[in-house]
């Protein structure tokens, strides 16, 4: 059954609209060159500050709850980085990509831990392919000729079909009947015969 021709114009202009999901950006972790006095990766430190900057899409109380360590913990550089890998997976989780870099001071026994959050932004979606016309039809039409209304629409195959082209035309096929004195209702309907871009284009015709 063919759809009507509102519904037909809307669901073609639906599918152009659907694209395949873009590639997942791929997240990275920079690890800044630490001091020539930085503690072993393994020596314990008291984690005095913790802070995270450059972050927008994920909120910082999601990023520490995604943190094992908090302010006043004993940690470790290995668990520092242990640590931003947890914040890589929550991003990568949300579909989301970013860089992160690390700026650490040493004070005595005690680390100030900064994590620089560089979020990439989306990749657009590939455009859509346009719709392309193979062929127009007319039926119902009895009292007025198709070449007379092929003559008065635009639509030819091998042209970009859209709604408002499909429109266009439909308003020239009501002034072919105006100029007979007559009555009609026109019903412009798109079909993908081959499931493609390719549609056919019927314009369906009631005379009054």
């Amino acid at each position: 059954m063919k759809p009507n021709s509102r519904f037909a114009l809307a669901g073609l202009a639906l599918m152009a609209g659907t694209a395949a999901l873009p590639l997942l950006p791929q997240t990275g972790l920079v690890t800044p060159a630490l001091a020539a006095s930085a503690p072993a990766a393994t020596a314990p430190l008291t984690l005095k500050i913790l802070k995270v900057e450059g972050n927008k899409a994920i909120s910082t109380d999601d990023i520490m709850a995604a943190l094992p360590y908090h302010v006043g913990d004993t940690v470790t550089r290995e668990q520092l980085d242990a640590g931003v890998q947890k914040v890589a997976d929550l991003y990568k989780a949300k579909n989301l990509g970013a860089k992160f870099s690390e700026k650490e001071r040493f004070v005595k026994n005690t680390v100030q831990f900064y994590l620089v959050i560089e979020e990439q932004a989306p990749e657009a979606a590939a455009a859509p392919a346009p719709f392309v016309l193979d062929r127009v039809e007319f039926t119902g039409n009895k009292k007025v000729p198709t070449a007379e209304l092929e003559a008065a629409t635009a639509l030819r195959p091998g042209a970009t079909v859209t709604a408002e082209a499909a429109n266009a035309d439909t308003v020239a096929i009501q002034k072919v009947y105006q100029k007979h004195d007559m009555g009609v209702q026109i019903q412009p309907v798109a079909t993908q015969p081959n499931h493609d871009n390719h549609v056919v284009l019927t314009y369906q015709i009631t005379e009054k």
